[in-house]
């Protein structure tokens, strides 16, 4: 999960570099290009081309229509409002993680799961202080966003208890490569990647597929309510990028709202599991 907040938190800054010079559609088709390229190729090498099959295809279209829709989302967000703020409303997935795996999983609930949540929504909020009259379309975006990614961990959870890593993947590049070539037609033409934007989606492609593959296999592991916690130490680094890269505004109240996400995250991976 640590390697998967490293890619994310590449993809966030690559996606901010290029959000504004092409069209997310774009860059989630190119994106998935690269995906498929690289999966291709270690299914081929290790000859596990025999375990594709079809019998999860309903949950694998699922998991990508929440999928494409939440990175559509967040990569609008990135181009709309801050890096701190599009990374600290996706923190509010952890509350509908918890809900949909009570709903959809039967996991069960406790105190500590619960706390540790609160606790990372409290320094998400503190970080921000979000005013509810600047409140736009860009927030808007990265609001919804958190719960399609929600959906998007339920339905990798239940994939990983009869799906491999791979087959998960596989069915991600190739569903979402076809997801975006048909919305970026619907202009009726599909801007090649320039000289300028071409290295970040490498980027994007790249720290996609290694993002999926450590939070897929996080997820193989353990439930999700004790490994997406683990995603909130993202904050912090994303708020020093933004500080140091790109002018952001940075204060106390920054480094107080990350020091309590660090704590939800110590609570949740040392008592959540036990009780």
């Amino acid at each position: 999960m640590v390697g998967g907040v490293f890619c994310l938190t590449s993809m966030a800054v690559a996606g901010k570099e290029i959000s504004l010079q092409i069209d997310t559609f774009e860059i989630l088709f190119f994106r998935s290009v690269i995906g498929v390229s690289i999966i291709l190729f270690f299914l081929i090498r290790k000859n596990l081309l025999k375990e594709i099959n079809l019998k999860e295809i309903r949950t694998h279209m699922k998991r990508n229509i929440a999928h494409f829709t939440g990175q559509n989302l967040w990569l609008y967000a990135l181009a709309s409002i801050t890096l701190a703020e599009v990374t600290s409303l996706e923190f509010t997935m952890p509350i509908w993680i918890v809900l949909f795996s009570f709903l959809m999983l039967n996991e069960k609930l406790n105190k500590y799961k619960i706390l540790s949540v609160l606790i990372g929504l409290v320094g998400v909020l503190i970080t921000v202080r979000p005013d509810i009259e600047s409140i736009n379309l860009g927030i808007v975006a990265a609001a919804i966003s958190a719960v399609v990614f929600a959906l998007t961990n339920i339905y990798t959870r239940r994939l990983t208890s009869t799906e491999s890593t791979l087959t998960i993947l596989f069915f991600l590049t190739t569903i979402q490569l076809v997801f975006g070539l048909v919305a970026s037609l619907i202009d009726g033409k599909l801007d090649l990647p320039t000289t300028e934007n071409i290295a970040w989606i490498v980027v994007i492609g790249f720290a996609g597929l290694g993002a999926h593959f450590c939070i897929t296999t996080a997820l193989s592991l353990a439930e999700p309510t004790v490994v997406a916690p683990i995603d909130l130490l993202r904050l912090p680094i994303v708020v020093l990028i933004g500080v140091v890269f790109y002018s952001e505004p940075g204060d106390i109240f920054i480094y107080i709202g990350a020091g309590l996400i660090i704590f939800a995250n110590f609570i949740n991976l040392k008592y959540a599991k036990s009780s």
